[in-house]
């Protein structure tokens, strides 16, 4: 279809588009309110003042989406306000410092709408903006060594009845200059596409472990305010993992504890959890059974109020259980770390094997240092080392544990050199031993944000110089792991971001979710080659296939709670070596729409491994995947053994496929529905396929948003097929209908809804559930567009339980978009656009529909902006969250997708009309939502302008 766009003002006289006070002071009562500049109009920051303040003027009834409408020359302070900052700086100050100048507005209601946006006065650049438009009372642009001189902050309010805001700027500034760090090359080392851990519950500092057999386990902590933890555990490699409870929750039924976990295994198989207890104290469990059954002692440590458990098992020197011992360490909040030891769990009967701890240690209390990272035994020297932060230094409590020994260990202190940026910070170091004894520390320099590793051939008497193995564009680095294998070979992963600076002080998602999308964090990986020689070899490559996390990433710990801080991630991430030496991360990614500390591993597929062997490598992208067969018990665990198989839930395929340009198909193959009665104990089944794609979040932000479809079944009968996305929680705290959470914005338990009815069948000869949807309903993917880690899950259902009880899953692939249409009839390499803003009567009385729109369509066709609408009669506040398509039509633009009509979410139509030519005329505004709600007239005051 061809479209004809109205090109009228490329070049145009300004035209006020604010409604003015008099209008709207006889229904919302402000007219005393008198308009003003903001006050002071300018100022300066430098490195003394590093900050100041202004207040914005009082907008008693604001509509305005495009900025360009109020340059400073042409407007005087009607249509935006103007506040103009200047840095004082020398012109090299950034030759030896890093920093950023951060500019803030805020406001008291999320019902107002302000955009921000800083333009640089020398040449009129734009250098930064914050449109976000989900409810938030934030904007903030954050510049990286802005240019000394004179900037303008032009505050547009979108949508805005009568309020104010006030302005805040600070320079954020490191004496740290911004040496360019070196470049490494990958090696050939590669991961597979990211596998879904678990599907619903979040949980942040994943620890991996991987035993004797082969099995990949991951625990991590749901939070002090669930009580729980979690264990989950792949028999398979990595591919697919099941949560260990017959419960749902954490090994350990009692609700206490959610704050650290840590899981370890031993020669005999037996597992070894530790949960830390709300700071009370330390819960241990052991099961003998592989998880079935666990016994459980919530008492471990010896003395209360402690913090950061860690677990480490010596299996002694024979194959009996006899000589093994657990090692079981924490903090001791007011004092220090305390080691203690038991004996191995010698069976099912066994109430004190792994159970109940004693001081392993000569002294009450061992080492200096915190926080400690986790407690390591190397098992060739027979040494106990615990690593912990000393200021410029890590500090390390060494003991030499004899066979059989678990008490009167005699501990000393032995020291790393000091970090070359003069401080070691960004929470834990990481110690790992290779499989000669060397001893290897990685950690991060909280001065200049590098990782470093040292090496000890000598029990850590003596190191190597500190190696800086991060490289360009890894600038900013937190959370460092490392795991050794052969003589000479370390892999360490970390968190890194291309922007300089303090990690504490970028944006926080929690308040401007755009801000902090401008700053992307990655997974990456470094192997560490010859580290025992004068030039050892690095390999750096990038882990994660896109961005795992934006903005702030608070390093305070606990500490994160008080002062607000993004701590969504926690404290650390993890990897554990294969036996074929192969390199699994186990990460969170917090890019989907929710924020959430979703949990996710990676498989090294090629190039290197720490044990010497190489692995050959395979393509992530797929159509499709095959699943063992049989694999779908239900339960996993429970304490009788695992549940029968169910082969209505035995997933033996998933598929995608596009079989028009507009619509996407997703098959996934079962064993058998020849009967679809849910497992006993449960109410319904669920079918589901999933993934993640660049795409946009709730309030206008990147986001790699999950999207899905599939089928449930309930009483026997299939239900009709869906798909959805789910949305997040509003920055206000309303919770939305893709995740629960249990304080604002706080993600706990991602669900997955059915929001919109798809066409879908079932072939029971085949076993096959297929769903057709189209590309509008999952946001849109175009061509070339990858859906990451599709993943095929199958699940059993409880009555108003919202934590879906495992069945199976496929291994995650990666699937490239073919050939598809664009959501808009703008032409291929056209930009067109929509801006306006004003009101409409919505009844008899006159009573106004406020609205302004902002809507984009790249050359690409990529649809982007926001649209917010407010109805005066019945204060009903919408906003759009998801743009599905766009339509134009001569002097007519209609768009479709979701939004959030007073926070819930609902569809919509909106359609506007611009009438300025040939001959003027009032434009047009209607909007129609899901809820029923409908209004539509023409402009009573304001402007629409399709370009």
């Amino acid at each position: 279809m061809s479209v004809t766009l109205n090109r009228k003002r490329y070049v145009k006289p300004i035209k006020i588009i604010i409604l003015l006070v008099a209008i709207f002071s006889s229904v919302i009562g402000i007219a005393s309110h008198p308009t003003r500049a903001a006050t002071p109009s300018g100022g300066t920051i430098s490195t003394s003042p590093s900050s100041l303040t202004w207040q914005g003027q009082f907008f008693a009834a604001g509509v305005n989406a495009d900025p360009a409408q109020c340059p400073p020359t042409a407007d005087p302070n009607l249509q935006c306000d103007h506040f103009l900052l200047n840095i004082d700086l020398a012109p090299d100050f950034w030759l030896t410092h890093t920093g950023s100048a951060n500019i803030t507005i805020t406001w008291a209601s999320g019902s107002n709408d302000f955009d921000l946006y800083v333009y640089r006065t020398s040449d009129g650049q734009l250098v930064g903006s914050s449109t976000a438009g989900g409810g938030e009372t934030q904007e903030q642009v954050m510049i990286q060594s802005p240019t000394p001189g004179q900037y303008e902050i032009r505050t547009v309010p979108f949508l805005v009845l009568a309020s104010a805001y006030s302005g805040f700027a600070n320079l954020v500034i490191s004496n740290t200059p911004p040496v360019q760090n070196p470049s490494f090359p990958t090696g050939g080392i590669g991961f597979g596409p990211a596998t879904v851990v678990d599907a619903q519950r979040t949980q942040g500092e994943p620890l991996a472990h991987i035993d004797q057999a082969g099995n990949v386990y991951s625990t991590g902590p749901w939070g002090f305010s669930t009580g729980q933890s979690f264990l989950s555990k792949s028999t398979d490699g990595g591919q697919t993992f099941n949560l260990i409870s017959s419960l749902d929750l954490r090994p350990n039924i009692s609700p206490a504890g959610g704050g650290d976990s840590d899981v370890i295994t031993d020669d005999q198989g037996n597992l070894y959890f530790a949960d830390l207890e709300g700071l009370a104290s330390i819960l241990v469990a052991v099961s003998n059974d592989g998880g079935n059954n666990w016994r459980t002692n919530n008492f471990a440590s010896l003395i209360p109020v402690d913090d950061r458990q860690w677990l480490a098992v010596d299996n002694g020197l024979t194959s009996s259980v006899t000589d093994n011992t657990v090692f079981l360490t924490y903090r001791q909040i007011a004092t220090g770390s305390q080691v203690l030891s038991s004996a191995g769990s010698t069976g099912p009967l066994d109430a004190t094997g792994g159970l109940v701890f004693t001081n392993a240690a000569t002294t009450e209390f061992v080492g200096s240092g915190a926080p400690c990272g986790r407690l390591t035994f190397d098992p060739v020297l027979r040494m106990l080392y615990l690593p912990c932060i000393a200021g410029n230094h890590v500090s390390i409590a060494v003991a030499h544990v004899l066979p059989g020994h678990r008490s009167g260990l005699q501990f000393n202190s032995v020291a790393t050199p000091p970090s070359p940026g003069g401080a070691v910070g960004h929470l834990f170091s990481s110690l790992t031993t290779d499989r000669v004894g060397n001893v290897y520390v990685a950690w991060v320099d909280s001065n200049n944000n590098n990782v470093y590793v040292t090496v000890s051939k000598n029990k850590g008497n003596s190191w190597s110089l500190p190696l800086q193995v991060n490289g360009n564009p890894a600038n900013t680095n937190v959370m460092p792991w490392a795991a050794a294998g052969a003589n000479g070979t370390v892999d360490i992963v970390f968190y890194g971001t291309a922007v300089r600076g303090d990690p504490n002080n970028f944006p926080s998602w929690f308040n401007n979710r755009q801000a902090a999308t401008t700053v992307k964090w990655f997974t990456y990986f470094v192997q560490v080659q010859n580290a025992l020689l004068a030039a050892p070899t690095v390999y750096m490559t990038q882990a994660s296939e896109h961005p795992t996390d934006y903005g702030q990433l608070c390093t305070g710990g606990l500490g994160c709670s008080i002062s607000g801080g993004d701590r969504s991630l926690a404290d650390f991430f993890s990897l554990a070596l294969d036996k074929n030496g192969a390199a699994h991360i186990m990460y969170n990614d917090l890019t989907n729409q929710h924020h959430g500390a979703a949990l996710y591993e990676l498989t090294q597929n090629a190039g290197p491994t720490a044990l010497g062997t190489t692995l050959k490598g395979s393509s992530n992208t797929a159509t499709g995947v095959t699943d063992p067969a049989g694999d779908a018990q239900v339960p996993h665990y429970s304490l009788t053994g695992p549940g029968s198989n169910q082969p209505a839930l035995d997933i033996l395929s998933v598929k995608l496929s596009q079989p028009d340009l507009s619509h996407l198909t997703v098959t996934m193959q079962v064993a058998s529905l020849a009967s679809l009665l849910p497992p006993p104990g449960t109410d319904g089944i669920a079918w589901l396929t999933r993934w993640q794609f660049l795409s946009t979040g709730d309030g206008g932000e990147e986001s790699y948003r999950i999207f899905y479809a599939g089928a449930n079944a309930t009483t026997g009968a299939i239900t009709p097929f869906f798909a959805g996305t789910g949305l997040s929680a509003s920055p206000s705290g309303i919770m939305g209908d893709g995740c629960i959470t249990n304080t604002p914005q706080n993600c706990k338990v991602i669900l997955y809804p059915a929001e919109k009815a798809e066409t879908g069948s079932i072939n029971t000869a085949k076993g096959t559930i297929t769903v057709t949807v189209p590309l509008t309903d999952i946001g849109n993917p175009i061509t070339g567009d990858t859906l990451f880690s599709v993943t095929a899950l199958s699940k059993a259902s409880v009555k108003g339980d919202p934590l879906l009880v495992d069945a199976d899953a496929a291994r995650s692939f990666d699937y490239v978009m073919r050939t598809t249409t664009v959501p808009t009839n703008c032409p291929l390499g056209t930009t067109c656009k929509v801006t306006g803003g004003g009101y409409i009567f919505v009844d008899p009385l006159q009573d106004h529909g406020s609205f302004s729109t902002e809507l984009t369509v790249d050359a690409s066709g990529r649809v982007r902006g926001k649209t917010a609408y407010f109805d005066h009669a019945i204060s009903m506040t919408f906003r759009t969250v998801l743009i599905d398509s766009v339509n134009f039509n001569g002097n007519t633009a209609t768009f479709k997708g979701a939004g959030t009509e007073n926070g819930l979410e609902t569809s919509y139509v909106i359609s506007v009309q611009d009438n300025d030519s040939p001959v003027p005329r009032q434009d047009n505004f209607s909007i129609t939502l899901g809820t029923g709600y409908s209004k539509s007239g023409p402009l009573a005051g304001g402007d629409i302008e399709i370009h």
